[in-house]
């Protein structure tokens, strides 16, 4: 599955709190295989774990993000559409669908139960295993996005969830955005930006960033920039708080390095 690629080009690079030094190896995709970006710390003695998505940020980048946070080895596994769609036929992607994560040659699917995984494999404080109550706070506000996005999802992608009759009234489609703009996207960030801690993260108040923030950080930006294609951008102008984690977030030593390296992600 990861062998058989056509290049390889070493590169290193400082990242993580830690400023642990990375090795980042590209290889590129053939006709029957993927693209992987491989990052690997020190001697590399740890088993990587392996993040499959497209070639692309989207769901994944939450996880990549997080991943090259903790210094951890993984293997950034991007699919070409035309490979992602004989996968699925064969039925080797739980559920049908990436992102995925491998490890130890388990398949994870579904955000949430990745970073949960990734940050426990890592035994990390972004989710606190010791505290139950701690964990459940973080757990809250990462099952808020399926609550936020749902409206968003059935509009822009009516096939997957059973409205293909609206591909034909683009004036309801037109209609249910600016619904979902001026009113329920609204009411879920209003409520969101009351879960931001006292320093500054979601979910809690510490002063390290969470798995919550991991997924939301990226997710706001898309809420903000894409979500909505007639939108103006400025549905997060009454939420000062949760515009201050965006920026908080993105001057992380480890997410400007992942940035640096990876300008066209």
């Amino acid at each position: 599955f990861f062998s058989s690629f056509s290049k390889s080009h070493p590169q290193p690079v400082t990242h993580n709190p830690k400023m642990a030094q990375f090795e980042r190896t590209i290889k590129d995709a053939t006709d029957t295989t993927p693209k992987v970006i491989s990052y690997c710390t020190g001697s590399c003695s740890d088993p990587p774990i392996s993040i499959h998505y497209f070639d692309f940020g989207g769901k994944a980048e939450s996880l990549r993000l997080l991943c090259f946070y903790l210094g951890l080895n993984f293997d950034d596994v991007r699919y070409p559409r035309e490979l992602f769609r004989a996968k699925k036929a064969a039925g080797e992607l739980p559920f049908g669908q990436v992102p995925m994560l491998e490890a130890s040659g388990n398949f994870v699917p579904q955000t949430n139960a990745m970073l949960r995984c990734v940050a426990r494999l890592a035994k990390s404080t972004a989710y606190p295993v010791d505290d139950v109550l701690a964990c459940a706070k973080v757990d809250a506000v990462l099952d808020q996005d399926a609550d936020t996005f749902t409206g968003v999802l059935v509009v822009n992608y009516k096939e997957r969830f059973g409205f293909d009759f609206l591909n034909d009234d683009e004036s309801s489609c037109q209609a249910v955005r600016k619904t979902l703009r001026e009113r329920v996207l609204v009411s879920h960030v209003t409520n969101l930006e009351r879960q931001v801690g006292a320093g500054g993260w979601l979910g809690s108040d510490g002063n390290v960033p969470t798995i919550a923030d991991f997924n939301w950080a990226p997710r706001l930006v898309y809420l903000r920039d894409h979500a909505i294609p007639e939108d103006d951008g400025k549905i997060l102008d009454n939420c000062p708080k949760l515009s201050a984690l965006i920026e908080k977030f993105y001057a992380l030593t480890a997410v400007k390095a992942y940035y640096e390296l990876n300008p066209a992600v």
